[in-house]
């Protein structure tokens, strides 16, 4: 089937001659095929554009009005042309034949409607992206460029050149440099975009030089694909704009089904999860920023959870399981990250929502069902710890899967085995593990957190808060103990915990909150983070 091609591409063709246009513009008329006036003509096709002489066509259009064709002029202006007569006429003020007008508009037809059909061809037989963009080139001539929701490139146009130092960096590095994307925050390009239902179209050449062509695909109001094209080398027309529409109609049947496949698991920020885990971002107003693009709210609370098969040869196959996954829990985020499958959820309060859906309970019993185990991060709120919170699931995992052991999970009063490995069920094994990375996992952990915000908190109240709690645990809760040691009442010592308690929101009935908060203190004794802090226990 021909594509219908507008009459702005059609101009655009003919802009090297000399013409009289007897259409009303803007226009949105458009041809699906092309053919010579003939003499006799009973009724009109409303989607051919006829070619002939002018004196041949006026003649016909006494008898049949609703026609348009390109004409060439064969007889000298006179007051026989009248406006009725010449309605839907483009008349060709040049001295040619009329079959060379005929053979350069067919040649015009013929090659956007192969185009076309490549294009089609190429969603069809699965080709990449990079191949729709590259076939599009000689027919578009300026430099496009397709980036994700991390705005990481995604296709270009290899071998049309551009000068703009934005798309330069782009393509040498494979996403936008912290300081565009900032520059895009400043001029409220992310809202415009995200606000269009169409094209949108920059003049104030803030960003580039050139004018520049931004269409946004997004799904669930989730940015998730961005083509740009920039008029660096063809001025910005009507006609172009309507080829640029040509591709972009093709590639969001590309866009939509790759969205349909990849949604389930290799979600549309997995750019952005690969970006924090390899430190190439560490600006908190562009972590921000990105994070809002696909969805992320950077004030709420994050969780990972990280998944291993069992006995590798009855696991299910990642993909799969992720697919179900996504259709049991579709609030779970899905990322396939270094060969493994991560599990990202962010709420404004996690262990709330984990409670209040059985999230846990609900993933166990599938685990459990298809041989998988699971290691689970401590709660975070900054997106800066994600290689941690990794590194955290990573851990317990292994701490799980090597010892041939389940996890604990402690929900309100019951206790409950299960595939799944808490980092805190962990932690204290965990940090035995004598890794580089190990001072750094102490500081992210929700224990390491816990002892420097109490350390932080005594500085700022001038209190002793540290101590006390330190000398309550090496004195098994015994509050006499501990009330000799601080030279302090017995009654003191029982109000000061409850209240170190409350301020922690912890419980030190609990005896892993008791371990964790003592492998705590002892790493608190010999990581650079703390030397400067006054640490109970501590040798001088």
């Amino acid at each position: 089937m021909n594509v219908h091609i507008s009459l702005n591409i059609i101009l655009d063709s003919i802009s090297h001659y000399k013409y009289e246009l007897h259409i009303d513009l803007p226009s949105d008329i458009t041809f699906r095929r092309i053919a010579l006036l003939p003499r006799e003509m009973n009724a009109s096709k409303p989607d051919c554009l006829y070619v002939c002489r002018l004196s041949e066509a006026m003649r016909l259009k006494k008898e049949v009005t609703d026609f348009y064709c390109m004409c060439l002029r064969d007889r000298i202006r006179d007051e026989r042309e009248t406006n009725e007569l010449l309605s839907g006429l483009i008349v060709i003020n040049q001295n040619m034949e009329l079959e060379q007008l005929f053979s350069e508009l067919q040649d015009t037809f013929v090659c956007i409607n192969d185009w076309y059909e490549d294009m089609q061809s190429a969603i069809i037989t699965q080709r990449s992206m990079q191949d729709i963009i590259s076939m599009s080139e000689p027919i578009i001539g300026n430099f496009i460029s397709v980036s994700d929701s991390a705005l990481s490139l995604l296709a270009y146009t290899k071998n049309i050149s551009t000068d703009d130092p934005t798309s330069l960096f782009l393509i040498e590095n494979g996403y936008h440099s912290e300081q565009i994307i900032k520059k895009f925050k400043k001029y409220n390009k992310f809202n415009i975009w995200m606000n269009s239902n169409g094209p949108v179209i920059s003049t104030d050449r803030k960003i580039s030089k050139y004018i520049v062509i931004n269409q946004v695909f997004k799904f669930n109001e989730i940015y998730f694909t961005h083509v740009v094209m920039m008029c660096n080398h063809r001025e910005m027309t009507a006609g172009l704009l309507d080829l640029f529409n040509h591709l972009i109609c093709v590639l969001s049947y590309y866009i939509r089904r790759n969205w349909e496949e990849k949604k389930d698991f290799d979600h549309v920020y997995n750019s952005l999860v690969v970006d924090l885990m390899q430190r190439k971002i560490n600006d908190r107003d562009v972590i921000v920023e990105r994070a809002k693009i696909v969805g992320v709210n950077p004030d709420e609370e994050y969780v990972v959870l990280l998944l291993s098969g069992g006995d590798k040869s009855n696991s299910i196959f990642p993909g799969l399981m992720a697919q179900d996954m996504f259709r049991m829990l579709t609030n779970i985020r899905l990322v396939y990250y270094n060969c493994r499958l991560l599990l990202f959820l962010h709420h404004a309060s996690v262990a709330d929502f984990i409670e209040e859906q059985d999230i846990l309970g609900r993933l166990d019993s599938y685990f459990a069902e298809n041989n998988v185990f699971c290691g689970v991060s401590d709660i975070f709120r900054d997106l800066l710890e994600l290689p941690e919170a990794y590194r955290q699931a990573e851990l317990s995992l292994n701490e799980c899967y090597s010892s041939g052991q389940r996890g604990v999970i402690f929900a309100r009063d019951k206790q409950k085995w299960c595939n799944i490995a808490l980092f805190d069920t962990y932690y204290a094994s965990c940090l035995l593990n004598k890794s580089e990375q190990i001072e750094m996992l102490w500081q992210k952990s929700k224990y390491g957190k816990i002892l420097l915000e109490l350390y932080d908190i005594d500085i700022e109240k001038n209190t002793n808060n540290l101590e006390v709690l330190h000398t309550y645990l090496m004195n098994e809760r015994r509050a006499t103990e501990t009330a000799n040691c601080l030279h302090m009442h017995r009654n003191n010592v029982i109000y000061r915990i409850s209240r170190i308690e409350e301020m922690l929101q912890i419980s030190l009935d609990d005896k892993t909150t008791r371990l964790n908060l003592m492998m705590s203190f002892q790493m608190m004794k010999y990581c650079s983070a703390a030397q400067q802090r006054v640490i109970p226990g501590k040798e001088e």
